[in-house]
């Protein structure tokens, strides 16, 4: 969900500024008239009657960034090269190669169902 902090900065005998940032979400900031009162979107945040509503360049935004899942580092593995790995049996050849995520792919039956195999876990091996 996003969030709007209000930032104000005041000088004696001046009017306050306030500064807005966006946190979170991923609308870019806007601003939207609804029922006759202003709101800074997303985040719902109202303004007041005698504020003026803000520039959308002056408003700071800070979308949401997934936390990256706990990836092992794989200093050795090129994200352009196709690895051919061995099936346990030793008559046919899997591949393994880097997907769009960063993480490892297998074309073996095993890693379609689990999400993992030993196809993977070989390469990551002999790789660090």
């Amino acid at each position: 969900m996003s969030k709007v902090l209000v930032s104000e900065f005041a000088v004696a005998g001046k009017e306050v500024q306030r500064t807005y940032a966006i946190h979170g979400g991923l609308i870019p900031p806007f601003t939207m008239t609804c029922n006759g009162e202003r709101y800074i979107m997303p985040g719902w945040y109202k303004l007041k009657a005698n504020e003026a509503t803000p520039d959308i360049k002056d408003i700071a935004y800070y979308p949401y960034k997934p936390k990256k899942a706990n990836q092992p580092n794989l200093p050795n593995i090129k994200s352009n090269k196709v690895y051919k790995v061995k099936s346990s049996k030793g008559n046919s050849f899997y591949e393994v190669q880097l997907n769009t995520s960063g993480s490892l792919e297998c074309s073996c039956p095993g890693y379609g169902f689990r999400r993992k195999c030993r196809h993977v876990t070989e390469l990551m091996q002999t790789s660090i």
